[in-house]
């Protein structure tokens, strides 16, 4: 069983594992060039390189979260509404709040845990 997860995670990993190595041979490449391949700035500015790119490559999950998140607290007092009419059915009150989801496209299961 734990040779599964080996797998799975070995899957998962690997291929991470050699772009970001790329990414940061590529930058490293950058300033080796302008710095010496064996200066450890070129190998700082590499690693400030790297971050940066995986920080902009995550900037689409954040304004999705951002959005999510505006929207649910736009809904907040409908959805309060919806449960001083339907506080005792929690059958009705689940399918009503879900209706208002529907309506203004906003899925309440895409928000990051807090």
């Amino acid at each position: 069983m734990i040779s599964f997860f080996q797998d799975v995670g070995s899957f998962i990993m690997e291929p991470l594992y050699y772009v970001i190595s790329a990414i940061l041979l590529g930058w490293h490449r950058v300033w080796g060039s302008i710095f010496g391949p064996s200066s450890g700035i070129a190998w700082v500015l590499s690693i400030i390189g790297l971050t940066l790119v995986i920080r902009a490559a995550l900037i689409p999950l954040f304004v999705k979260q951002i959005k999510s998140s505006r929207n649910m607290q736009l809904l907040q007092p409908r959805v309060k509404e919806l449960q001083a009419k339907y506080g005792h059915d929690r059958e009705r009150l689940a399918q009503e709040t879900m209706a208002v989801y529907r309506e203004t496209k906003t899925n309440p299961f895409s928000r990051a845990c807090r």
